[in-house]
């Protein structure tokens, strides 16, 4: 019986492992995503996120998981920090991009 209840929760803990990283292996920010529903909150798409890419809604770095800053797009958008184009995936570009809530710009990845 013991045996039986280590193996459910091996079971459970494995598939909440496999359901995390049906978005490009992040749900929260970065990931590729189709719609709203790959992602713990948001999918954005358009020239700006090609493929798609999961985010949150903010209002200044605060709201923002860490690697990640607030930017002025789409109403507050948190997307991931970037030094050179190489720190991007695929169809995205390093760029410099006006900040929310904290003024100046932050460069992070995003579409051409």
């Amino acid at each position: 019986m013991k045996q039986a209840v280590r193996m459910l929760i091996v079971v459970v803990f494995a598939l909440g492992l496999m359901m995390q990283a049906g978005c490009g292996g992040e749900r929260t920010v970065g990931g590729a995503c189709d719609s709203d529903a790959d992602c713990n909150e948001r999918c954005l798409t358009g020239s700006d996120f090609p493929g798609g890419m999961c985010t949150v809604a903010c209002r200044d770095d605060v709201d923002c998981p860490g690697g990640t800053d607030c930017i002025d797009k789409k109403g507050g958008v948190c997307l991931p920090v970037c030094d050179e184009h190489r720190d991007c995936f695929g169809g995205y570009r390093c760029k410099s991009e006006d900040r929310r809530g904290a003024g100046g710009k932050s460069r992070v990845c995003i579409g051409d």
